[in-house]
């Protein structure tokens, strides 16, 4: 069934645990909002409280945006609060919400609301049991991709919120058609965080739109002293026994290498490696040819790599022969990020992997110094053999 009925969703819609209800008597007094988000790692967006409104500006919708969005967002049952012109109005806490991006599934299930989940882009992209159950139940639909976005499914759905990324690429966005149609869509930028554990706070931004900062606070303060509790293990490892890391691969005859500032290299040096364009101040990746790379890591102890069809090392040596003479391929030391993946190629590292980043960096500590966590399996990366 590639189309979940919308009707049975309707029929069985029921509201998510947790949340608060409309207002029914408005005292202008009052602080509707008690528990409050305090952003600690996260650059691109902030939440501002008002009594009975929120604020929220995502200050870099995409890398190079002239201008930040704001969201005005106002307690259900209470008054419009007038001026901040420009600012996208929505009525909270939402109770139907799609999701254009597999990176925030995970939300909804750390913050205990994915009973409001009616609509994702494409169910083979999704690796979540419990999402994939709510689409095979009927209680989940599919409405495609940036622009080409399915509207007739969305406005059928009565969604109270979409959420989608954005990039320079207007004609790619989904964000222009639903706007136009009245649909309320929110962009999500967490991509565009140079650290792991600032694309996690994004959890923030989407509990923002549930009143539901409480359990967010709680939930991203466990995953911090998760992944504080793993760097603190590498933290004394000398200079000299951190190994040589590099990553990527090449993509129509361009390597796509992390820039130094980006969230793959901080991960690695947490991890207690060297990466070998650590001295770059890019956050951006940089694009290179293969020679560029090889002579910088040929000689690299590993090789942390994600591409969903390698499954081995002959599928390494078949894209391309030149691979093998890297020397991390001839001492096994070549880990793909595809341990966990389902039928169709959804990959679970762009879910609970972006959300939970202290699962990410306990599998690169175990893959770099496996004697600091020796009863760590591996979770998203899989060695190739």
């Amino acid at each position: 069934m590639r189309r979940a009925c919308l009707w049975a969703w309707i029929l069985l819609a029921a509201p998510a645990p947790g949340r608060a209800e409309c207002v029914e008597t408005w005292d202008p007094e009052a602080d509707y909002f008690p528990h409050k988000a305090n952003l600690l790692h996260a650059e691109s967006f902030s939440i501002e409280y008002f009594g009975h409104y929120k604020l929220v500006t995502v200050h870099s919708p995409w890398p190079g945006a002239d201008e930040p969005v704001r969201y005005l967002l106002v307690q259900c049952g209470t008054p419009d609060p007038g001026g901040h012109e420009g600012a996208r109005r929505i009525a909270i806490p939402v109770r139907r919400f799609a999701a254009l991006s597999t990176t925030q599934l995970p939300h909804l299930e750390l913050l205990d609301l994915l009973e409001s989940l009616v609509a994702v882009s494409d169910i083979e992209m999704v690796h979540s049991p419990g999402v994939r159950e709510r689409f095979e139940a009927g209680r989940v639909s599919e409405i495609g991709h940036g622009a080409g976005v399915n509207l007739e499914v969305v406005l059928e759905l009565e969604t109270d919120l979409v959420m989608t990324a954005a990039s320079a690429r207007s004609p790619y966005n989904a964000h222009p058609v639903l706007e136009q149609a009245g649909v309320a869509v929110a962009i999500n930028a967490e991509y565009t965080e140079p650290s792991l554990l600032g694309r996690s706070e994004w959890l923030k931004f989407t509990a923002a739109f549930f009143n539901a900062e409480a359990l967010a606070e709680e939930r991203f303060a466990e995953i911090e002293t998760r992944y504080g509790g793993y760097a603190e293990l590498v933290r004394d490892v000398p200079a000299d026994e951190r190994p040589s890391v590099f990553g990527g691969s090449l993509w129509r005859d361009t390597w796509h290498v992390a820039g130094g500032r980006s969230y793959p290299a901080q991960l690695i040096a947490d991890a207690g490696g060297r990466y070998l364009w650590a001295g770059n101040d890019s956050r951006e990746s940089l694009p290179l040819d293969f020679e560029a790379v090889y002579e910088k890591a040929h000689a690299a102890d590993f090789w942390l790599t994600m591409r969903n069809e390698w499954l081995s090392l002959a599928d390494v040596r078949a894209a391309d022969e030149r691979y093998a003479a890297f020397a991390a391929f001839d001492r096994g030391g070549v880990y793909n990020a595809n341990a966990r993946l389902n039928e169709h190629g959804g990959n679970d590292f762009w879910e609970r992997g972006i959300s939970e980043p202290d699962l990410v960096l306990a599998d690169f500590i175990r893959i770099l110094h496996p004697d600091l966590l020796p009863d760590h399996g591996l979770h998203f990366y899989r060695r190739l053999e």
